[in-house]
């Protein structure tokens, strides 16, 4: 096992959201891995250029998922939960999600499976099928925080200089009680002020949020995946969810029609009061992550007929919206820091990205795609470079598209950074210290599927420093995360794949 300093845990995908406070910046916490769907870790302790294109970065492990499904077997990508201390000593742990409300807990120091639980057995409840309750893969998410996360050089990256959080109690004051539940609070990193909820009490030990097929938000002990409290009903039965965060003891989800009686839009769930709150949207939700939240609370999402709609948090109640007047957005947004502004990102049909100041919503700047005909991206990566450069990082059909977001008399565009080598339909990637994962998912109408393959990007060039080669055996749909020295991929095969350097000994 590594050492204490190095340990990294991961959680649930499916739906799960881990931690009784919110995680610090560099856990993986939801679908993008924070609030604002960035993608991007700022700093790891072990993954680097220089690291990555040296030999030593390589398949750690695998462990295959038993899937109980007719049709998909696909694994969600671990939500991450860095050095959690429970009974057994440190633990690094991963958080799964498979059909069938499946959902695997696994060591991610030694691959080995830590506990396994199905979240919603038999029948499906009214409202929806069969075929629904087989199919759908549970949402994760952990607690997370809506300011954006600290930029390296702060904090500690990966694994290293982060505080273990306890699962057993507070070193020198003995043992949690129940009593003691309404008098200990961990204070959070700051935020701007938001609107004030009803008290969440904090737990002695982490916990997991996961969304299961029959619409219920289940809060899991991370130790042994037992219920931290009843399962509080949130969606309709068999609903298309997507993208589950919580942020300031809310829990929000998006919907899009499908299974389940559920309409398009985004639900909130008030985590102390159990109060849910809609917002219903006329046209389908964009994107592969969900909604993504900005430093002050607003809830933003896209729809696939071109509007990009700002939320009241809470309440979800319009703020403002954007309406592209062309062709409808096909990614979620993803929001980030680029002066003094905060932009929104959003990557529409016809090949453009959509570039927006969070306070002037109706003014927008659009870009052509080096190849409008391509695929258009279900998510935008974004990360800033150490000389403060922000990038943008766009999946295409058959490769990555950089951009850099640039002043031009004042007002943010983008303009062409660069473009990957050749890959078979690549997922959304991920950034970790100036290094761009991303994978050839093997996914391709026209032809039978391959193997997926993980390529390493200098974040700055595109040029690839390494390659996983035909390490894995299935292709892969569902997306990566990562952290802790550490890249995961699930494959549609039911296989959780760990790339990463060898443990010290």
């Amino acid at each position: 096992m590594r050492a204490p300093g190095g340990a990294a845990a991961l959680a649930c995908l499916g739906g799960v959201l881990v931690g009784a406070n919110p995680a610090p910046a560099q856990d993986w916490t939801t679908a993008g891995y924070d609030a604002q769907r960035s993608s991007w870790v700022r700093a790891d302790a072990k993954i680097s250029r220089d690291s990555v294109r040296a030999p030593g970065f390589q398949l750690l492990w695998k462990v295959k998922v038993d899937v109980d499904s007719t049709q998909s077997s696909a694994v969600t990508p671990p939500v991450l939960l860095d050095l959690v201390i429970g009974h057994r000593g440190f633990r690094a742990l991963g958080f799964v999600g498979a059909p069938s409300d499946h959902v695997v807990a696994i060591d991610t120091d030694l691959g080995r499976v830590e506990w396994e639980r199905r979240l919603a057995p038999g029948a499906p409840s009214a409202g929806g099928s069969p075929a629904c309750a087989r199919e759908i893969t549970p949402d994760f998410a952990r607690s997370t925080n809506a300011a954006f996360p600290a930029p390296p050089g702060g904090r500690g990256g990966g694994r290293a200089g982060q505080a273990a959080r306890s699962a057993v109690g507070e070193p020198g004051l003995g043992a949690v009680t129940l009593a003691q539940l309404g008098t200990r609070r961990t204070a959070a990193p700051s935020a701007p002020p938001k609107t004030p909820g009803p008290h969440v009490p904090p737990r002695p030990f982490p916990v997991v949020y996961v969304l299961s097929s029959d619409g219920m938000l289940h809060s899991l002990n991370v130790m042994n995946g037992a219920d931290a409290e009843a399962p509080v009903p949130f969606l309709p039965p068999q609903s298309s969810a997507r993208g589950l965060i919580v942020v300031d003891d809310v829990a929000y989800v998006a919907t899009v029609s499908g299974c389940g009686d559920a309409p398009n839009g985004v639900w909130a769930l008030e985590l102390g009061s159990k109060q849910v709150a809609t917002w219903r949207s006329a046209s389908a939700i964009a994107g592969s992550v969900g909604p993504a939240i900005g430093p002050d609370g607003t809830v933003y999402v896209t729809t696939t007929t071109g509007e990009l709609v700002a939320l009241e948090p809470r309440t979800l109640k319009p703020r403002q919206t954007h309406r592209a007047g062309g062709a409808g957005f096909t990614s979620s947004p993803v929001v980030f820091e680029h002066a003094a502004s905060v932009l929104i990102a959003a990557s529409a049909r016809d090949g453009r990205i959509h570039l927006l100041d969070s306070h002037r919503l109706a003014s927008s700047k659009a870009t052509e795609s080096l190849n409008s005909a391509s695929v258009a991206a279900a998510a935008v990566a974004s990360w800033a470079a150490p000389d403060g450069t922000r990038w943008l990082l766009v999946p295409r059909a058959g490769a990555i598209v950089a951009w850099k977001v640039v002043d031009h008399d004042g007002v943010p565009t983008i303009q062409p950074g660069w473009v990957s080598r050749d890959m078979i339909t690549p997922l959304t990637p991920i950034v970790i210290s100036g290094v761009v994962f991303t994978v050839s998912s093997g996914e391709f109408r026209a032809q039978p599927s391959s193997p997926a393959v993980l390529y390493a990007l200098d974040a700055t060039t595109g040029k690839e420093l390494w390659n996983s080669g035909t390490a894995m055996t299935s292709s892969a749909r569902g997306g990566l995360s990562g952290g802790g020295g550490q890249v995961y991929v699930g494959t549609n095969d039911g296989t959780l794949y760990a790339f990463g350097f060898p443990m010290e000994h």
